[in-house]
């Protein structure tokens, strides 16, 4: 049997495009990257604002419905990017790159020296192109662009000054702090431009003569030799194909796709897998298991006055006036990421470090319509969530077939930690509200409003109208135990030939987003195959 590649890569999203780049560096390695989605050539992928529009519909994202939220009647929708570059072309650019207890976590959990602060952060400063230029905490030069937008304008300074007079500290760089902090987020946007993982290092590379990328490939099954993996089955444009690999399998699918595959493939609790009506071929009960999520609470305050950028955006004629805008210039109100600012701080200050997340957008939804439209008014929304949650969720497969949708079951709040840190998110927010200047551009709380005053009225606003933040981690999870998924080299246990490198194999939440940290980990596992 012949073999096409040395590395067969499954998914071309945060992590899988840093591989692709990284191992074709070595002009002996033939690589191929495969993705079931279509090029990123849409043009709304590389505007900011974009991501309004390309987050619907089916062709650039999977929207995966789950089980109802338990202690509630609500269910949610996972969406993920299908596309190249996969959720880093379709998310809202925040930059949120975790702490350094986080990783001295992850060191200490694993054991192995590569996944602590000082080598991440060295991962993170070769891949950056800061906009504030190098330090000790960040990069600048490579590929991947971060800047921090700073729309001075009367609404964000008294947002600012708000969380100052809470007793936030205010920074320039939030990743390079970690006390209680607020200020502008940093974003993987350039010159106005969506930085993806796809424009970062993708593009650059494309045209090296042994990396080979298709799109429009689905990936059904790996494929066995004995217990080494061997290669993978794809669909093609509707056409199957086997292809080989002489060297390694990677899935790099994210969280939910590269654990239905591993189950689809035979790999996983075989309780589980013949439920599916899957015939188990490598035990491993925690596949799909452990899966933690952050999940958010949003509210919405009115202003007094129409100001703000919803007074910019509200009716086709201004997005019109602002598209030109930003056609011209590159600025703009549409120019800049998902939300302005951002604020890390502590529930309650008993605890050690910043517990509690939140994303400020001074933009306000119309809330007597059920479609997702701006309001006639200006305001501010405010998303926020527990960063470290205990509680576990999971993912399976229900069937054998890649058509067949998984079965995520979301487990959040089932800690007394988790139900604490959560009830007080819109207490902390309606204080800052009450602050000074923005208080006096405030009309009304239009979400969730008075009815939702008490701890309890709050946990239950949450677990039934509030949001998965889309950073599922764990279903893969690394560590030194027999029953994790991957070791600490992300290699899968009980198989050769295989890894998985992606956000799933992150056994806990870190202390921010996953886009960051997911190309770290890409960074870091591809150091760790050319070591081999």
């Amino acid at each position: 049997m012949g073999y096409d590649y040395d590395y067969v890569i499954v998914g071309a999203g945060a992590a899988g495009a840093v591989l692709a780049n990284r191992l074709s560096e070595n002009t002996e390695s033939q690589v191929l990257l495969l993705e079931y989605g279509p090029i990123d050539a849409n043009p709304l992928h590389s505007i900011p604002k974009g991501f309004f529009f390309t987050l619907n519909g089916s062709r650039y994202t999977y929207h995966y419905p789950t089980q109802p939220i338990a202690g509630g009647s609500a269910s949610e929708t996972w969406t993920r990017g299908k596309v190249l570059g996969g959720s880093t072309t379709v998310n809202g650019m925040m930059y949120s790159r975790g702490s350094r207890a986080d990783f001295d976590a992850l060191e200490k959990h694993t054991g192995a020296g590569h996944w602590g602060w000082t080598n991440v952060l060295a991962a993170f400063r070769t891949m950056e192109d800061h906009q504030l230029g190098p330090s000790e905490l960040r990069g600048a030069g490579g590929p991947l662009g971060i800047s921090i937008d700073e729309p001075h304008e009367p609404v964000t300074d008294a947002l600012m000054e708000a969380g100052q007079a809470v007793g936030w500290r205010r920074v320039a760089d939030l990743n390079a702090a970690e006390d209680e902090r607020i200020g502008f987020t940093p974003s993987t946007v350039k010159n106005g431009r969506r930085v993806s993982s796809a424009t970062a290092f993708l593009r650059p590379v494309r045209r090296r003569k042994n990396l080979t990328v298709l799109t429009g490939a689905r990936v059904g099954y790996l494929q066995f030799d004995g217990r080494r993996v061997i290669g993978v089955r794809a669909s093609v444009r509707g056409r199957v194909q086997d292809f080989r690999a002489r060297r390694e399998v990677i899935v790099s699918a994210g969280t939910i796709e590269s654990t239905l595959l591993l189950e689809r493939s035979g790999i996983g609790s075989p309780e589980v897998l013949r439920a599916a009506g899957i015939t188990p071929v490598v035990e491993s009960p925690n596949v799909g298991e452990r899966v933690v999520e952050q999940h958010g609470v949003a509210m919405q305050v009115r202003f007094k006055e129409p100001i703000g950028p919803t007074t910019e955006l509200n009716s086709i004629p201004k997005q019109g006036v602002q598209g030109v805008k930003y056609l011209l210039t590159h600025r703009g109100p549409i120019s800049t990421a998902g939300y302005d600012v951002t604020s890390q701080f502590k529930s309650t200050q008993d605890v050690d470090r910043p517990d509690i997340a939140a994303a400020w957008v001074p933009l306000a939804l119309d809330t007597s319509s059920a479609a997702m439209k701006l309001a006639k008014h200006g305001g501010i929304m405010m998303m926020g969530y527990q960063l470290r949650p205990e509680s576990r969720s999971s993912i399976h497969a229900s069937g054998r077939l890649p058509e067949n949708l998984p079965v995520i079951t979301p487990g959040y709040f089932q800690t007394e930690t988790d139900r604490k840190v959560t009830s007080t998110i819109l207490d902390h927010a309606r204080e800052v509200f009450a602050q000074g200047p923005l208080a006096r551009l405030i009309a009304a709380e239009e979400y969730p409003g008075a009815a939702v005053s008490t701890p309890e009225q709050a946990l239950e606003y949450a677990t039934n109208t509030g949001a998965t933040i889309y950073h599922a981690v764990g279903a893969n999870a690394m560590g030194p135990a027999n029953d994790d998924v991957v070791d600490a080299e992300l290699r899968v246990r009980g198989v050769d030939g295989l890894r998985v490198v992606d956000a799933s194999v992150i056994p806990f939440q870190l202390s921010g987003n996953t886009a960051a940290p997911t190309m770290a980990v890409g960074w870091i596992a591809a150091d760790l195959i050319l070591r081999d």
